[in-house]
């Protein structure tokens, strides 16, 4: 059997087993086990890109709603004379049609961008898992063609989602702060840029909640707690006394 060299595979490999030993009687065991777990690996992996890709032609045609929605929304004509008819408030709400638009559409990117960061963390993790599930077995095909398959235009597809996404997110935040600048002047645009900063960061903040609510590891139970739990109430009392 293959013997991982690498410290972090080596800590993995130890947090799958348990801590059991890898004594020679348990090597067919260990053998079976691997296997099952890089078939489940693998299967895993692929499910989590199709979902990827689901999710991204998801978000991409919700963007292309959002921008014909805004070119609709820009060829609206306020000069209709409702100004003088006192409606001076539509004329202010056919404004804040765009900008809500705008700002809709670099909310859901900021989303996107988060989503296509997670996705290739998870990616990135169950490739590790894969090789090292692979270095403790009888071959390492996974780790070879990733080796074989690195070169100046080896581009892996998540950072490329996630450039895509950053992009997205600029063209929207770009697109919010000029249509309040346009429509409240440099003081409207000061407080959307800030407004989307703060968006950004409240974001993150919160997508990372779920992250560390980890339940803490139950305390292992003392034998004498053991063994006053199976006493009954009169011998703990007999044994206070």
């Amino acid at each position: 059997m293959k013997v991982v060299t690498e410290q972090a595979d080596a800590e993995f490999m130890q947090a799958f087993f348990q801590n059991e030993p890898a004594e020679d009687e348990y090597n067919a065991q260990r053998a079976a086990t691997i296997q099952q777990a890089l078939i489940a690996a693998v299967a895993q992996k692929n499910r989590e890109l199709t979902l990827f890709w689901q999710h991204a032609v998801t978000f991409l045609a919700l963007f292309v709603f959002l921008y014909t929605a805004l070119g609709a929304s820009l060829t609206l004509d306020l000069s209709s004379g409702n100004a003088s008819h006192g409606h001076k408030s539509i004329e202010y709400a056919l404004e804040a049609i765009p900008v809500l638009i705008a700002f809709s559409g670099y909310f859901i990117a900021i989303l996107y961008l988060f989503h296509c960061k997670t996705s290739a963390r998870r990616t990135a993790s169950w490739d590790r898992a894969i090789h090292a599930l692979e270095a403790q077995g009888s071959g390492s095909l996974f780790t070879a063609v990733n080796v074989r398959s690195v070169g100046a235009s080896d581009y892996a597809p998540s950072a490329i989602a996630t450039a895509l996404a950053l992009f997205i997110g600029l063209t929207w935040l770009v697109i919010y702060n000029y249509l309040t600048f346009t429509t409240s002047g440099v003081i409207g645009s000061v407080i959307s840029l800030f407004i989307s900063t703060m968006t950004y960061v409240i974001l993150d903040i919160q997508l990372l909640k779920p992250a560390h609510n980890h339940a803490a590891p139950a305390e292992p139970v003392k034998e004498d707690d053991k063994n006053e739990e199976k006493s009954s109430p009169r011998e703990r009392d007999e044994m206070n006394h």
